[in-house]
Protein backbone atom coordinates (compact mmCIF):
# COMPACT_ATOMS: atom_id res chain seq x y z
CA UNK A 1 0.00 0.00 0.00
CA UNK A 2 1.37 3.70 -0.89
CA UNK A 3 1.89 6.08 2.05
CA UNK A 4 1.19 9.88 1.62
CA UNK A 5 2.55 12.92 2.64
CA UNK A 6 1.24 16.51 2.46
CA UNK A 7 -2.61 15.32 2.86
CA UNK A 8 -4.82 17.93 2.30
CA UNK A 9 -7.29 16.57 5.11
CA UNK A 10 -10.02 19.24 5.66
CA UNK A 11 -10.01 19.82 1.40
CA UNK A 12 -10.03 16.12 1.04
CA UNK A 13 -12.89 15.71 3.44
CA UNK A 14 -15.10 18.57 1.49
CA UNK A 15 -14.45 17.19 -1.82
CA UNK A 16 -15.53 13.59 -0.26
CA UNK A 17 -18.22 14.68 0.55
CA UNK A 18 -19.66 16.36 -2.42
CA UNK A 19 -18.68 13.24 -4.38
CA UNK A 20 -20.77 10.44 -2.26
CA UNK A 21 -23.68 13.20 -3.01
CA UNK A 22 -23.63 13.44 -6.52
CA UNK A 23 -23.53 10.21 -8.84
CA UNK A 24 -22.37 12.02 -11.98
CA UNK A 25 -18.91 13.33 -10.09
CA UNK A 26 -18.46 9.29 -8.40
CA UNK A 27 -18.15 8.04 -12.26
CA UNK A 28 -14.49 8.99 -12.45
CA UNK A 29 -13.77 6.64 -9.39
CA UNK A 30 -16.55 3.80 -10.29
CA UNK A 31 -15.07 4.08 -14.18
CA UNK A 32 -11.45 3.37 -12.67
CA UNK A 33 -10.21 5.75 -14.69
CA UNK A 34 -6.53 5.86 -13.51
CA UNK A 35 -5.41 9.24 -14.93
CA UNK A 36 -8.29 11.25 -13.83
CA UNK A 37 -8.49 9.73 -10.87
CA UNK A 38 -4.88 10.83 -10.14
CA UNK A 39 -5.47 13.85 -11.37
CA UNK A 40 -7.70 14.51 -8.56
CA UNK A 41 -5.69 12.61 -6.15
CA UNK A 42 -2.95 15.84 -7.10
CA UNK A 43 -4.68 18.10 -5.49
CA UNK A 44 -5.04 16.81 -2.13
CA UNK A 45 -1.87 15.08 -1.37
CA UNK A 46 1.46 13.62 -2.90
CA UNK A 47 3.18 9.95 -2.62
CA UNK A 48 5.36 9.75 -0.73
CA UNK A 49 9.11 7.71 -2.07
CA UNK A 50 6.60 6.99 -4.66
CA UNK A 51 5.27 8.33 -8.11
CA UNK A 52 1.95 9.01 -9.27
CA UNK A 53 2.64 7.02 -12.21
CA UNK A 54 3.90 3.59 -10.29
CA UNK A 55 0.73 3.96 -8.31
CA UNK A 56 -2.64 1.82 -9.24
CA UNK A 57 -5.70 3.62 -7.48
CA UNK A 58 -8.39 1.35 -6.51
CA UNK A 59 -11.50 3.01 -5.22
CA UNK A 60 -14.01 1.69 -2.45
CA UNK A 61 -17.40 2.53 -2.25
CA UNK A 62 -18.58 0.87 1.39
CA UNK A 63 -22.05 -1.37 1.19
CA UNK A 64 -24.16 -1.85 3.65
CA UNK A 65 -23.65 -5.19 5.21
CA UNK A 66 -20.12 -5.13 3.84
CA UNK A 67 -16.70 -5.14 6.66
CA UNK A 68 -13.33 -3.72 4.86
CA UNK A 69 -10.78 -4.75 6.72
CA UNK A 70 -7.29 -3.09 5.59
CA UNK A 71 -4.47 -4.66 7.42
CA UNK A 72 -1.52 -2.78 7.97
CA UNK A 73 2.63 -3.75 6.82
CA UNK A 74 3.69 -5.79 9.65
CA UNK A 75 7.13 -3.83 9.29
CA UNK A 76 5.18 -0.18 9.48
CA UNK A 77 3.50 -1.25 13.01
CA UNK A 78 6.56 -2.87 14.26
CA UNK A 79 8.52 0.10 13.36
CA UNK A 80 6.13 2.48 14.66
CA UNK A 81 5.87 0.33 17.93
CA UNK A 82 9.73 -0.12 18.13
CA UNK A 83 9.84 4.10 17.75
CA UNK A 84 7.42 4.74 20.31
CA UNK A 85 8.29 2.28 23.08
CA UNK A 86 11.33 0.94 22.33
CA UNK A 87 13.33 -2.23 24.11
CA UNK A 88 15.86 0.52 25.66
CA UNK A 89 15.54 4.55 25.93
CA UNK A 90 12.45 6.57 26.23
CA UNK A 91 11.31 6.33 22.88
CA UNK A 92 9.74 9.61 20.57
CA UNK A 93 6.31 10.68 21.76
CA UNK A 94 3.38 9.56 20.18
CA UNK A 95 1.11 12.26 19.04
CA UNK A 96 -2.12 13.43 16.96
CA UNK A 97 -2.66 14.80 13.98
CA UNK A 98 -3.14 18.27 14.32
CA UNK A 99 -6.66 18.71 13.42
CA UNK A 100 -7.47 16.20 16.53
CA UNK A 101 -6.35 18.95 18.77
CA UNK A 102 -8.51 21.49 17.95
CA UNK A 103 -11.77 21.78 19.44
CA UNK A 104 -14.84 21.69 17.04
CA UNK A 105 -17.10 23.31 19.64
CA UNK A 106 -15.24 26.06 20.05
CA UNK A 107 -16.69 29.44 19.64
CA UNK A 108 -20.44 30.65 19.61
CA UNK A 109 -22.93 30.48 16.84
CA UNK A 110 -21.95 30.28 12.93
CA UNK A 111 -18.44 30.14 14.24
CA UNK A 112 -18.94 27.28 16.30
CA UNK A 113 -20.79 25.75 13.31
CA UNK A 114 -17.93 26.52 11.00
CA UNK A 115 -15.64 24.97 13.60
CA UNK A 116 -17.51 21.85 13.72
CA UNK A 117 -17.76 21.45 10.04
CA UNK A 118 -13.78 22.34 9.86
CA UNK A 119 -13.75 19.76 11.75
CA UNK A 120 -15.63 17.12 10.50
CA UNK A 121 -14.44 17.45 6.78
CA UNK A 122 -10.67 16.82 8.41
CA UNK A 123 -12.33 13.98 10.14
CA UNK A 124 -13.84 12.73 6.72
CA UNK A 125 -10.42 13.17 4.85
CA UNK A 126 -8.58 11.28 7.70
CA UNK A 127 -10.72 8.76 7.50
CA UNK A 128 -10.55 8.11 4.08
CA UNK A 129 -6.76 8.22 3.84
CA UNK A 130 -6.20 6.11 7.08
CA UNK A 131 -7.87 3.50 4.58
CA UNK A 132 -4.72 4.29 2.42
CA UNK A 133 -2.08 3.76 4.40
Amino acid sequence: MAKFKDVQFEALGEFIRDLIKDPSKQAVFRNNDQLQMKAILRGFMTPKDKTWDELKIVPSFDEDLVVNIAFPFTGDVEETVATIAPAEGPGEDYTFPDHYKTDPNDGTGEQKKKNRLSAYHKRLGDYVMSRCK
